[in-house]
């Protein structure tokens, strides 16, 4: 018996789960739903920027915390 999660029969299109290709068609279609409204895309755009400049933030804060602990603990010589 199938569980409430998980449907009886798995349907593939072209070897893609049947419910991921749907979800894709339906963000393609927003996709372009949003580049057709100027205005929204304007605010779209401006909120994807601030995403951007947190992960950015991210990464410098990884490659700063990188370069101390190599300081601190050095580089192994085994290569491993």
């Amino acid at each position: 018996m199938p569980s409430a999660v998980e449907p009886a029969t798995s349907k593939k299109i072209d070897g893609y789960d049947k419910w991921e290709v749907e979800s894709a068609v339906s963000t393609m279609r927003r996709a372009a739903e949003i580049e057709a409204d100027p205005k929204f895309l304007k605010v779209v755009v401006k909120e994807m920027n601030k995403e951007a400049d947190k992960l950015e933030d991210k990464a410098d804060l990884l490659v700063k915390t990188s370069a101390k602990l190599k300081k601190v603990f050095g580089k192994k010589k085994d290569g491993s």
